[in-house]
């Protein structure tokens, strides 16, 4: 009877201390922690917050107006999550985008961003066709523009956006557009520019081969008759290169290196040709 009672008592001391381990584990737990949603992952709930936090998320918004001067349309994809300072400077880019001024009094609301838009490019559309006297135009030349900021590719280290603008004015030859990429360093927000540091021989063959490959051509006297420059002397793009899934992308403007017909030229240069290329910050984000 004795042995049973020393039994119980050592079980309730055992139950006491157990109890105060979980008391001490909990509110440990409560202080290490975050407010962010878990994710399910077989990694477990910690490691699938931290990596939902690491990257870029967004949803798509758009908006259209149409009235007699003119069809004017804008889509955005709106960074809602992610690293804090990543999502304040690509907001950042995509309303000084949008806007050419005041942009410091534009919403973050991207509803209310892609609506303003659209009654502030009306306005002045419109009275881009006052000044050139045409007040009225037939059905078949209504003026349009517009600018697509879409999300190409993103991982826990870098987001690519592409930005695709373009406008067409009654009793143009054509329209005009411009397409381009920019990439963001994710954990500071960063804009990378020029992330190519230098071209040698062999980078260059590579840029002439993704021309070829482009423009479906096999020799270089066929690609010299398309280009308007001197093809030992390329240029770089107007616009920075940028990291994509597959590569670093040299994407040349309208007039660049060819005429419009042509349009604007893409060449997508695979990590293991370029890494040596580019600069450190570059590499960072992609080795």
């Amino acid at each position: 009877m004795q042995i049973f009672c020393y039994f119980c008592i050592m079980l309730r001391n055992y139950s006491y201390i157990i109890l105060l381990l979980t008391v001490i584990l909990s509110v440990n737990c409560s202080k290490s922690g975050n407010s962010s949603p878990t994710v399910s992952s077989v990694n477990g709930s910690d490691t699938a917050t931290r990596i939902a936090n690491q990257i870029l998320q967004t949803d798509s918004f758009v908006s259209t107006a149409q009235s007699k001067s003119g069809l004017i349309d804008v889509y955005i994809d709106y960074p809602m999550g992610g690293p804090e300072k990543a999502v304040s400077s690509i907001r950042e880019f995509i309303k000084s985008t949008l806007f050419e001024e005041n942009v410091s009094s534009v919403s973050d609301d991207p509803s209310s961003i892609v609506e303003e838009y659209c009654r502030q490019r009306s306005t002045a559309l419109h009275n881009t066709l006052e000044q050139m006297g045409l007040t009225k135009v037939s059905r078949n030349e209504v003026p349009e523009e517009g600018t697509e900021i879409k999300l190409l590719f993103a991982n826990e280290k870098y987001a690519t956006y592409e930005v695709y603008r373009y406008s067409y004015l009654t009793n143009g030859a054509h329209g005009e557009y411009s397409d381009y990429g920019v990439t963001f360093r994710l954990r500071d927000g960063r804009r990378l520019g020029n992330i190519i540091r230098k071209v040698d021989e062999e980078l260059y063959s590579h840029i002439i081969q993704g021309m070829k490959r482009y423009f479906k051509v096999s020799s270089d006297r066929e690609l010299a008759s398309i280009c308007t420059v001197d093809l030992s002397l390329m240029p770089m793009p107007t616009f920075p290169a940028y990291l994509t899934k597959e590569g670093v992308c040299l994407h040349y403007s309208i007039y660049d290196i060819c005429p419009f017909e042509y349009g604007d030229p893409k060449v997508t240069i695979p990590y293991e040709v370029c890494l040596p290329y580019l600069t450190e910050e570059a590499r960072d984000l992609v080795k």
